[in-house]
């Protein structure tokens, strides 16, 4: 009978031709000493996916593996202090749109600029809006018509320092150094000077770019940004009395 056949199969010892029934401590891992036959049966099955012991007996335990430095909190701290924004919009796409074009009103709302009066009513437009956040500030005149964005680096008037791209390629370090050498030099310049009500001004350069002009106040160092200010570039006729 089947059962008598495998009974017997259980009772044969290897030297018979027969196989030793597996025991519990093949899972585990391969012994150091040679062992004539094998299981009845194969231990893992390719088509069945097995958990992995967490704690396999006599098994040294694989050390713990070392945290990525991109995701350790240290690391992502300082990421969020170095960070800065990037995708924004370009603020030279303001110059010569009147502030109620729904475009001018998506980029007014992404920088968050508001405008700097607190009086509000509808037959009025702001002459200035800011967002001292961004650093960032825009002026119109009495049509509404975007004639100037200001970019702050020095922190005046409660600003915080601009973050981000400044138009033209000219990069994101804020150094006079660091301008000439994305724009090449200025295609006019100014010396320190001093203003009776405001004080002591560093040097200025002016570039002429594509679309609009972009002209840089420095620091009295002479090196450091304190303001950017961009405007439609000045058409100037030839022939024309200076």
């Amino acid at each position: 009978m089947g059962y008598v056949e495998r009974h017997a199969d259980r009772t044969r010892q290897p030297g018979d031709g027969g196989t030793r029934p597996s025991r519990s401590d093949d899972r585990y891992g391969v012994k150091s000493r040679p062992r004539s036959g094998g299981s009845n049966g194969p231990l893992h099955d390719p088509t069945q996916t097995r958990r992995p012991n967490a704690d396999p007996v006599g098994m040294p335990a694989p050390p713990p593996a070392a945290p990525s430095p991109s995701t350790t909190p240290a690391a992502a701290a300082d990421g969020e202090q170095a960070a800065r924004p990037v995708g924004r919009t370009d603020l030279t796409t303001l110059l010569g749109r009147n502030v109620l074009d729904a475009r001018v009103q998506r980029i007014c709302q992404e920088y968050g600029l508001i405008p700097r009066s607190d009086t509000a009513a509808a037959s009025w437009l702001s002459r200035s809006y800011l967002s001292r956040d961004a650093g960032v500030e825009l002026a119109a005149n009495a049509h509404g018509t975007v004639t100037a964005v200001f970019l702050h680096f020095h922190g005046d008037d409660g600003f915080q320092s601009f973050q981000g791209e400044i138009p033209g390629g000219a990069g994101s370090v804020p150094t006079r150094a660091h301008l000439w050498a994305m724009l090449g030099a200025p295609d006019e310049q100014g010396d320190p000077y001093h203003d009776r009500f405001l004080g002591d001004y560093g040097p200025w350069d002016r570039w002429v770019l594509a679309g609009f002009a972009l002209h840089a106040q420095f620091a009295t160092d002479g090196e450091s940004l304190d303001r950017v200010t961009l405007t439609p570039p000045v058409r100037r006729h030839r022939g024309s009395a200076a």
